[in-house]
C-alpha cells in the first residue's frame, strides 16, 4: 500500500493560478476581435512573464532550502528549528534527510564502539530491528569473545615465555630459582600464596615432597614442610600425579596470613610437576579468587617446563657430584704423584752423585753413565714385569723376559736361592751380580730387592732396582793393571789410606808438583795442593763424596811447590777389602791446563745442551749474548732482535721491577747455579713457562764470564694442568665407570674437539681422528648453528658457565641425534677455563618415540574424543572434541567416575569388567553406549589403554572413541 502525502506546500497555488489565468486568457482571446488582440496580447504577454518569474522564484527558493538541509546533514550540523517552516515535499524530504543523518550518527558511533564492553544504545528513531542495528550488535558480541579469547591465549602465552625465560637465565641454586618461580607465579595468576615443593625419596619412609620455597603477601616466607605420598591433598597429588582444584579450602589448611586480620584464601590448586610420567615436584597455589580454565591450563602448560627445568637440574647435580668425586680423586692422584716425583727426584739426585761421565785419561778409562732399571718377580723368583732401562742392559725384549726365572738376569750363582730365602723371611738383600746379557757379554750389576704389598697388605711381589755397575768394574781392574805402570806415567797418582792420608806417590806427581814423596807422606793433599783460587764448593764436593765412598771424577785448579796453579782432571776410585769396607783410595791426575780454557767452555755448553733443549747465554750483567733456535722459536724472536739485549726483555715488568729480580742476578753475579720454574714472557705479550736452571760459567780462574741458562717449555703443563698418569686404580675404575656410561667429548676453549670416548664415537659412526681438532659446530646442522642459543652457550662456557639440558647434534650420516647431559667448564687454579668437557646420554630414540607418540597422539586427539582416567578410574582430562560431543566442563567432570558416562545397570558390571582386564591384559576393547550431560546415548567402539609407571602399576588410562553411531 503506498503512502499517501498530503501537500500543504503554497508555493504551489501561483503557478496553478497562473496556469487558470492562462486558460482564461485563451479563451477571452478566442473570442475577441482582431482590433482588441492587439492591446491585449501585450498585457497578457506580460502577465504571464511576471507570473513565471514569481512562480520560479519560490520553487527554487525551497529548493534551496532542500540542498542547504543536504549540506548540514553532510556536515552532521542539521539544525531541525532552521528548517521548521518548510512543508510539503521538501519539509518531507527534510525530515527523511534528517532522520537518515541520526541513523549515519549512530551507526558511526556503534561502529567506533565495536569490540568495547558495551554497545550505546539507540535512540528512539533507531529501532531495534533495524539491520544495520542488528549487523552492528552482531558483529560487536564476536569480535568482543574474539578479543577476550585472544587476550586469555595472549596472558598464556606470555605466562609460558615469561617463565620459560626465568627458567632458562636462572644459575642460581634450586631453593632461588625456586623463590623465582614460586613469587612469579603467584603474581602473574593473581594469587594470595604458594609454595614450590621438589619430590625427593627417603631409604625408610618412601618418596615425599620438600618445600624449598613458599611466598605469600608480596613477601617470600621461609618455612619448612615435608610431605609423604598419601599424606593430606598433596600426598595424593604426589601418589595420582593428578592437578587438584577446591573452590573450598578445608580449615586450617592455610596457615599463613596477612597480619592484618585472619581471613585466608578459599581457592586451592595443586599442580604435579611431570616429566614423562615422573613425578619431580608441585606447586601450590592458593587465591581468593576462582582460577578460570585457561587459567588451569596455563599453570599446568608451565608445570611442564618447571618439571623439565626440575629434572635436568636434577642430573645436572648428579654429574656434578661425579665430577666432583673425579676431581677429589684426580686431586688425591695429584698429590700421590707428586710425592713420587719428589720421591724420584730424590732417588735420582742420590744417583746421579754416583753416575759421573768419565773422559778418557790417556786411553786408560773413559767416563760412562749408570742406569738404574726396575724389575718385579713374584715370590717364586718369576719375572712378571721389566722396564726399558734394564731390558737395555741386558738386550731383551719383554717378551723374552717375563714368565722367565730370576737366574735369567741375576746368573746362575747359587746365592740367588739365598736372596730369595731372605726375602721369604723378611729380610732385605742387595749385592753386586755377574751375569750375561743376551749377546753372551758380561754384565756386572748391582741390585736391591725389596718385598712389596698388595691392597690386602700382603706381599705379593718382589721389586729389583739393578744400576749397570759394567764400567766401573771394568774400571777397577784397570786400576789393577795400572798399578803395575803407575811409576812410568808421567801422570799424578796418589794412593792414601781410608781416612785420606797420603800412603803413596808415583814420580809423575813429583814431577807434577815438585814435591819429593818423604815432603808429603802422612798429609791430606787437599792441606798443600788447593791454592786461594781453589773452588771451595768444588772442595765440598770432593769431601762429600769421599765420605761418601763413591768414585769421583773432577777437574780442580791446584797449585805446585814453587806457588803456580795448574787445572787437573781428577780421578778418585775407593778400593775395597773382603768385608766391603773401604781400605785405600787411589787418585790418578792429568794436567789439563793447556786445554782447560777452550775445554772449560766447551765442556759446560755439552752438558747444559744435554739437560735441556732451550739455550740461553747472558752476560753478568744480564746481557743476552748468544740464544739458540728453539729459544728463539719459542718467544718469537729473530736472533738480532735479542742479541744485546738486557734479560728483562722476556720478563714481564712487575717481576723484573721487583726485589726478587735483584736477588736472582746477585745470587747469579755470586757464580750461584739455580734451578727453579720461571714466568716469561713471548714477543707477542703471551705467557710463556719454562723449568730450567741458570748454570754460571767460569774461566781458568774461576771467575765468573757467562751465565748459560738451559730449560723446557712448561707452558702445557702450567697452563692446562694435564692430567697425570692413572696410576690409582680407585680413580681408573671411576674414570672408566663414566666413560662407559655416558658420552663423552672433549675440547679447547675455542671449541675444537681435542677427544672423545668410544660412546660417543660409536653412536656417531667417527672415527676419532675423523674429528680430531675439528670446531664444535663440526657436529651441529645448520638449522642448529642457525640459532642463536647455540652461539650465546659458548660464549658463556669459555667464561667459565656450565650448561645442562637437552642438545641436538648430527651423526657421520647427518642423522639428528638428541644428548641429555652438561657442558662443563674445566678450571685452571686462576678459574680460567682451560677446556670443556660433556657428559650425555644419548637419547635420540626415546626422543623419536616421544614425537612419534606426540604426533599420534595429536592426531588422536584432533580427529577422535579422547579421555584420560586416573588409575582408580576417575576422570583426569579429556581433549576439545571430548567436551563438545559430550557437552561438559572441565570442572564439572574432576575426579568423577567412568560410571557417570555407562547406561543403567550396565554401569558397575562394566566398569568393573574393564578394569579387572586392563590390569591383566595389555588395552580393553568394548562396544559401549555413553550418555552425555543432556542424557542423550551414544554408541562407540571404546578402547582402553593402560599406562604402567616403573612399579608396573597403572598410572593412567587412554580412553579413545571411534566410530560414534
Amino acid at each position: 500500500m503506498k503512502r499517501i502525502v498530503k501537500i500543504e506546500d503554497n508555493s504551489l497555488l501561483v503557478p496553478l493560478a497562473g496556469i487558470i489565468i492562462s486558460l482564461l486568457q485563451g479563451v477571452l482571446l478566442l473570442y475577441m476581435d482582431q482590433h482588441n488582440r492587439i492591446y491585449v496580447i501585450p498585457c497578457v504577454t506580460v502577465c504571464n512573464l511576471v507570473i513565471f518569474i514569481i512562480t520560479f522564484n519560490m520553487i527554487r527558493k525551497r529548493f534551496r532550502l532542500a540542498l542547504t538541509a543536504a549540506d548540514a546533514l553532510d556536515n552532521k550540523a542539521l539544525d531541525a528549528e532552521k528548517f521548521k517552516e518548510l512543508g510539503g515535499f521538501a519539509g518531507e524530504l527534510v525530515k527523511k534527510l534528517r532522520l537518515i543523518g541520526n541513523k549515519i550518527t549512530e551507526a558511526t558511533t556503534l561502529i567506533t564502539r565495536i569490540g568495547e564492553e558495551q554497545v550505546l544504545a539507540a535512540p528512539d528513531y533507531l529501532l531495534e530491528k533495524d539491520e544495520i542495528r542488528i549487523a552492528l550488535v552482531e558483529i560487536h558480541e564476536k569480535i568482543t569473545s574474539y578479543n577476550d579469547q585472544e587476550k586469555k591465549r595472549k596472558w598464556v602465552v606470555e605466562g609460558v615465555a615469561k617463565f620459560s625465560s626465568i627458567l632458562r637465565q636462572n644459575n642460581k641454586e634450586l631453593s632461588e630459582v625456586g623463590i623465582d618461580i614460586i613469587s612469579n607465579l603467584v603474581r602473574y595468576v593473581g594469587g594470595n600464596q604458594g609454595g614450590f615443593f621438589v619430590a625427593g625419596e627417603n631409604e625408610q619412609q618412601g618418596p615425599y615432597l620438600e618445600l624449598i620455597a613458599s611466598y605469600a603477601y608480596d613477601g617470600r616466607k621461609f618455612l619448612e614442610k615435608i610431605v609423604y605420598s598419601g599424606q593430606g591433598l598433596l600426598g595424593q597429588s604426589m601418589r595420582e600425579k593428578g592437578t587438584i582444584y577446591m573452590t573450598k579450602i578445608p580449615d586450617q589448611y592455610v596457615s599463613i596470613t596477612s597480619g592484618l586480620g585472619q581471613a585466608t584464601p578459599g581457592n586451592l590448586v595443586i599442580i604435579p610437576l611431570l616429566l614423562n610420567e615422573e613425578y619431580c615436584g608441585a606447586i601450590e597455589l592458593a587465591s581468593f579468587t576462582i582460577l578460570e580454565d585457561y587459567q588451569l591450563e596455563f599453570l599446568e602448560k608451565v608445570a611442564e617446563n618447571i618439571a623439565s627445568y626440575v629434572s635436568s637440574v636434577k642430573i645436572s647435580s648428579h654429574t656434578q657430584k661425579l665430577l666432583l668425586d673425579s676431581q677429589a680423586l684426580t686431586s688425591e692422584l695429584k698429590q700421590r704423584e707428586e710425592e713420587m716425583r719428589q720421591n724420584l727426584e730424590e732417588l735420582t739426585a742420590a744417583h746421579e752423585d754416583m753416575e759421573k761421565k768419565q773422559i778418557e785419561l790417556d786411553g786408560i778409562f773413559n767416563a760412562i753413565d749408570t742406569t738404574m732399571g726396575i724389575a718385579g718377580f713374584d715370590m717364586n723368583g718369576r719375572i712378571l714385569e721389566a722396564d726399558e732401562n734394564l731390558l737395555e742392559i741386558f738386550g731383551y725384549t719383554s717378551e723374552d723376559v717375563l714368565g722367565q726365572y730370576h737366574d735369567m738376569l741375576l746368573g746362575r750363582e747359587t746365592d740367588n736361592e739365598r736372596i730369595w730365602e731372605d726375602l721369604r723371611k723378611n729380610i732385605s738383600s742387595s749385592g753386586d751380580f755377574c751375569t750375561r746379557s743376551k749377546s753372551g757379554d758380561e754384565v756386572w750389576i748391582n741390585a736391591s730387592f725389596t718385598k712389596v704389598k698388595d691392597k690386602e697388605n700382603n706381599f705379593d711381589k718382589v721389586l729389583m732396582l739393578a744400576k749397570n755397575i759394567t764400567e766401573r768394574k771394568q774400571t777397577e781392574r784397570e786400576f789393577e793393571r795400572l798399578s803395575l805402570v803407575a811409576d812410568n806415567t808421567d801422570n799424578s797418582v796418589i794412593i792414601t789410606d781410608s781416612q785420606g792420608y797420603i800412603e803413596y806417590v808415583n814420580k809423575g806427581f813429583c814431577r807434577l808438583t815438585g814435591y819429593a814423596p818423604e815432603e808429603i807422606i802422612g798429609k791430606k793433599p787437599g792441606t798443600f795442593l788447593q791454592g786461594p783460587d781453589t773452588d771451595p764448593e768444588t772442595v765440598k764436593r770432593l769431601s762429600r763424596q769421599i765420605k761418601k765412598g763413591e768414585p769421583i771424577y773432577e777437574e780442580i785448579l791446584n797449585y805446585d811447590k814453587n806457588g803456580k796453579s795448574y787445572w787437573i782432571s781428577l780421578a778418585i776410585n775407593p778400593v775395597y777389602n773382603d768385608q766391603g769396607k773401604i781400605q785405600k783410595f787411589i787418585s790418578v791426575q792429568a794436567n789439563i791446563t793447556e786445554t782447560k780454557t777452550q775445554a772449560l767452555d766447551y765442556h759446560y755448553k755439552l752438558e747444559a745442551i744435554g739437560k735441556a733443549n732451550v739455550m740461553v747465554e747472558l752476560s753478568p750483567e744480564g746481557i743476552v749474548l748468544d740464544a739458540n733456535a728453539t729459544f728463539l722459536k719459542m718467544f718469537g724472536y729473530q736472533k738480532e732482535e735479542v742479541i744485546g739485549k738486557h734479560h728483562r726483555i722476556y720478563t714481564y715488568p712487575e717481576f723484573h721491577n721487583s726485589k726478587a729480580y735483584e736477588v736472582l742476578w746477585e745470587r747469579l753475579r755470586k757464580g750461584e747455579f739455580i734451578s727453579d720454574e720461571f714466568r716469561r714472557r713471548h714477543k707477542s705479550g703471551t705467557e710463556i713457562w719454562l723449568r730450567g736452571v741458570y748454570s754460571p760459567i767460569f774461566d781458568v780462574k774461576n771467575k765468573l764470564i757467562k751465565i748459560v741458562k738451559f730449560a723446557v717449555d712448561i707452558t702445557r703443563e702450567k697452563r692446562l694442568q694435564i692430567e697425570t698418569q692413572e696410576q690409582d686404580a680407585l680413580l681408573k675404575n671411576q674414570l672408566d665407570t663414566i666413560n662407559k656410561t655416558l658420552a663423552s667429548v672433549e675440547y679447547d676453549v675455542e671449541g675444537n674437539i681435542t677427544d672423545a670416548n668410544q660412546i660417543f664415537l660409536g653412536v656417531t659412526g667417527y672415527q676419532k681422528k675423523e674429528i680430531m681438532n675439528k670446531p664444535y659446530t663440526f657436529l651441529l646442522s645448520e638449522a642448529e648453528l642457525e640459532k642463536p642459543q647455540t652461539q650465546i652457550m659458548w660464549q658463556n662456557l669459555r667464561e667459565g658457565q656450565f650448561f645442562t639440558g637437552e642438545f641436538k647434534q648430527v651423526d657421520k650420516s647427518g642423522k639428528d641425534l638428541w644428548l641429555l647431559g652438561t657442558y662443563n667448564p674445566i678450571l685452571d687454579q686462576a678459574g680460567k677455563p682451560t677446556k670443556i668437557v660433556m657428559f650425555a646420554q644419548f637419547t635420540t630414540r626415546e626422543k623419536e618415540r616421544q614425537l612419534e607418540l606426540k604426533g599420534t597422539t595429536d592426531a588422536l586427539k584432533k580427529s577422535l574424543p579422547v579421555m584420560e582416567l586416573n588409575g582408580d578410574g576417575t576422570f583426569k582430562n579429556a581433549n576439545e572434541i571430548f567436551f563438545k560431543r559430550f557437552g561438559y566442563k572441565r570442572l564439572e567432570l574432576r575426579n568423577a567416575k567412568f560410571d557417570l558416562f555407562l547406561n543403567g545397570d550396565a554401569k558397575k558390571v562394566n566398569a568393573k569388567g574393564i578394569f579387572r582386564r586392563l590390569k591383566e591384559d595389555q588395552f580393553v576393547e568394548e562396544k559401549l553406549k555413553l550418555t552425555d550431560k543432556m542424557g542423550k546415548y551414544r554408541q562407540f567402539k571404546t578402547t582402553f589403554y593402560p599406562i604402567k609407571n616403573l612399579e608396573n602399576k597403572i598410572s593412567k588410562i587412554v580412553v579413545i572413541l571411534i566410530g560414534e553411531n
